[in-house]
């Protein structure tokens, strides 16, 4: 989501039986090449080695709690 107009910049829809985290370095993809990341938020579901390598890997920052059993 853009934090300044509020439009949502990448979604993927999953069923009750996949989970959304494997889904996150597929959403890059959504975005123009020029247009630039600086933030992904999610919750800690979001807390992977592969979501957080995707994340870096597009330069933006990653806004995602450690999830209750992760280590920092």
């Amino acid at each position: 989501m853009d934090t300044e107009t509020g439009d949502i910049r990448a979604v993927k829809f999953t069923s009750s039986r996949q989970g959304d985290s494997p889904l996150l370095p597929e959403l890059p993809a959504q975005f123009p090449g020029d247009e630039e990341v600086a933030t992904v938020t999610a919750d800690g579901a979001y807390d992977t080695r592969r979501c957080h390598a995707a994340i870096i890997a597009h330069g933006a920052h990653a806004g995602i709690p450690i999830r209750r059993n992760g280590r920092a």
